[in-house]
């Protein structure tokens, strides 16, 4: 019973499904006209009333199809009717294919586009009794065809019977099974368009989250790390200004650490807002220190896939607290991106302090795993993903190194220049 199941209400059809309608009712019109005149100028069948019946009862069949997707159980009774009126007034003429057509087109529509599961299920039943009875009377009163003498393993009349019943019920059943399978994909394809539209909107909201958290997180870094460059400033102001005349020299010095720390405000608060995505304010309740590379350790795991490896190569020395935040949120997003993207067993995250004579020195954070890469890390994921992390890199003047290594797995490196003086 679940292949008869009708729980899902189609849609009406659209305008252009009901314009599509009407041009082949109207076509069916004329085609099943034509035929009627075709098999009665070659069998000499009579045409009815005057002549012209034929041509209205057959006509009126194919007009209405017009209306098939509109209002199918209204159009399947008015077929099945005519049907019958035309073998019982046209006896000859109701072997015509185009009745017949319309006839099986007519039950189709009714099971693919009713949106009224009891009146169908009535309407199939009315329609199903109705044929099934006047084909038996007509059998029995010998009205369908002439029998002659038995030359079977049956007499004629019961083979007559058995032949038309089968006929008959593959003809209707066939109808209703083909009916039901277009209304079942129908259904089908639209579970499947709400699933995707679902999905869609799971997404932006998944996306609002992700550029709101990110407004957040910034909104902190401007908390935390520019905030004690300024309160420093109002320390050493007060301190200048009492010194000023006594001791111009304490004076000068605390002018120059002045200058100093707001020159790395400003130049720390530039790449901060460099990230923003609107002037939208976000409030935060949590103003605590975010991390920076000496915390990259910690995000090193050894109990659960992908096992994760941390080393740092060369000497540690200090870096401005936006960077290494930013090499932070590098790994993060890297390993992250491994667990969701990749079947890789392990993980290596290395941090290399770079100080090469001839270049300025530089951090570095790369993140390798042993793959294989699963889907990719680059689709959209509700977040800003590898985007993020060359987004990052650029802001501090520095560059990514993203993509699949030759051996296998995925490869995140980030190198960004450091300035001694501005740690």
């Amino acid at each position: 019973m679940r292949r008869l199941d009708r729980s899902w209400t189609r849609p009406r059809p659209t305008r252009h499904q009901v314009r599509t309608d009407v041009l082949i009712g109207i076509a069916t019109a004329l085609v099943s006209v034509a035929s009627v005149e075709v098999y009665a100028s070659a069998s000499g069948a009579s045409m009815g009333w005057k002549g012209v019946e034929a041509y209205l009862w057959f006509g009126l069949v194919g007009l209405a199809l017009c209306g098939r997707r509109r209002f199918p159980l209204t159009v399947l009774l008015l077929v099945s009717a005519v049907f019958v009126v035309i073998g019982e007034r046209l006896l000859e003429l109701g072997v015509v294919f185009t009745v017949q057509m319309a006839m099986f087109a007519a039950l189709y529509a009714a099971w693919a586009w009713s949106r009224a599961p009891r009146a169908l299920w009535a309407v199939t039943w009315l329609v199903l009794i109705g044929m099934f009875g006047w084909l038996l009377w007509s059998l029995n009163n010998g009205t369908m065809a002439p029998l002659g003498e038995q030359t079977g393993l049956l007499p004629p009349k019961v083979a007559l019977v058995i032949y038309s019943l089968a006929i008959n019920v593959v003809y209707f059943f066939g109808a209703i099974a083909w009916g039901q399978s277009a209304y079942l994909s129908a259904r089908r394809s639209a579970m499947v368009a709400d699933q995707r539209e679902r999905e869609r909107a799971v997404q932006g909201l998944e996306q609002q989250q992700a550029v709101q958290m990110e407004r957040v997180r910034i909104a902190r870094d401007l908390h935390d790390v520019v905030a004690h460059h300024v309160s420093g400033i109002g320390v050493q102001a007060a301190g200048a200004g009492r010194l000023l005349e006594s001791r111009p020299d304490r004076a000068r010095e605390a002018l120059t650490a002045i200058e100093t720390s707001s020159r790395q405000a400003v130049s720390q608060m530039h790449q901060i807002v460099g990230l923003l995505r609107s002037d939208d304010e976000a409030p935060s309740a949590d103003r605590g220190p975010q991390p920076g590379l000496a915390d990259v350790e910690a995000l090193a795991v050894t109990t659960e896939r992908p096992a994760v490896v941390v080393d740092v190569v060369g000497t540690p020395f200090p870096v401005p607290d936006t960077v290494g935040l930013s090499l932070y949120r590098v790994a993060q997003e890297a390993l992250s991106n491994v667990r969701r993207h990749s079947g890789a067993t392990s993980a290596r995250i290395t941090v290399r302090y770079l100080t090469d004579s001839g270049e300025r020195p530089a951090v570095e954070v790369e993140v390798l795993d042993d793959g294989p890469t699963r889907t990719d890390p680059s689709g959209e994921s509700g977040g800003f993903g590898l985007d993020g992390i060359r987004e990052r890199a650029g802001m501090h003047g520095g560059i990514a190194d993203i993509g699949p290594r030759p051996s296998g797995g995925f490869r995140v490196r980030v190198r960004i220049p450091v300035d001694q003086e501005d740690a």
